[in-house]
């Protein structure tokens, strides 16, 4: 006698622990930096009507870039936001805003070496 139920033999019912891959491929690093640059542009774009001295945070932020030939991800993005970090850091005695972003964005930074770390969400650094 044949069982109530048929089931496809062709279905797969594989259990992966592993996340699915929506990220299209983007290591860790990269996807964090990403963030990173997606918050402070973000937040400049959202607050400079309201504090003009981010107009410098923001024309400083597009001219930053980074050349590191022959470097994988895992060490490129670090250095990357380790120098984005060095590059806007002069502008904090500028602006108190400048230092709060500048703050909250070295939470982001240590998610590079802890990536269980808590990021940093909130006011004047928006969440991506």
């Amino acid at each position: 006698m044949k069982d109530d139920f048929d089931f496809d033999e062709d279905a797969n019912f594989s259990f992966d622990d592993e996340e699915e891959d929506d990220d299209f491929g983007m290591t860790f690093e990269e996807d964090l930096y990403l963030m990173i640059r997606e918050k402070l542009r973000d937040t400049i774009h959202e607050y400079k009507a309201q504090f003009p001295v981010l107009k410098k945070l923001e024309t400083s932020v597009s001219n930053f870039k980074v050349k590191a030939a022959n470097t994988d991800d895992s060490k490129f993005y670090p250095l990357a936001a380790k120098l984005l970090a060095e590059h806007i850091k002069p502008l904090t005695e500028e602006s108190e805003e400048i230092m709060e972003i500048y703050t909250s964005m070295q939470a982001d930074i240590t998610r590079f070496k802890n990536q269980r770390a808590h990021g940093h969400e909130g006011d004047l650094y928006l969440s991506a």
